[in-house]
């Protein structure tokens, strides 16, 4: 089998000068062609579409991936509309109570009114004239308290 293989050189075709690859008798007769095919391929392609898979067009409702009813009542995977998240300024605002600062000498809780640790705390007003019934907390001084944190 390798005698069979040809090792001679093989050197391409060259042109001689002023020799075209196409006679120019036959150039006209190869534009007109070419341009007839180039049309032929442009209708096509606008009228035959069927086979093309395209998108849908969007919407201008946002949507998001999630579970609805799709055909014949049946539960699947398909698109639901965007709900907007409220937002954060939208919040409820937050009424602050009166507060008040205590020193208590123990840790207790005290069911109903809350826990007060070892040291300063701050409770509300209500709780505060509840915890000072107790023999071991005191009111605290904003000096106090700031002197306490070190400020």
């Amino acid at each position: 089998m390798s005698d069979e293989i040809n090792n001679e050189e093989v050197l391409p075709a060259t042109l001689a000068e002023g020799e075209t690859i196409i006679p120019e008798d036959k150039v006209e007769e190869i534009k007109e062609a070419v341009a007839e095919v180039l049309k032929t391929a442009k209708v096509e392609e606008a009228e035959d579409k069927s086979d093309v898979i395209s998108a849908p067009e969007p919407s201008e409702i946002p949507t998001l991936p999630g579970i609805g009813i799709v055909g014949d009542g049946a539960m699947g995977s398909t698109t639901v509309p965007a709900t907007p998240k409220p937002k954060a300024a939208a919040k409820k605002a937050v009424v602050k109570e009166d507060t008040v600062a205590i020193h208590s000498t123990r840790n207790v809780t005290w069911s109903g009114v809350g826990k007060v640790y070892s040291g300063y705390n701050i409770v509300t007003k209500d709780q505060a004239d509840k915890w000072l019934t107790r023999s071991h907390v005191r009111l605290a001084t904003p000096q106090e308290v700031a002197q306490g944190f070190g400020k």
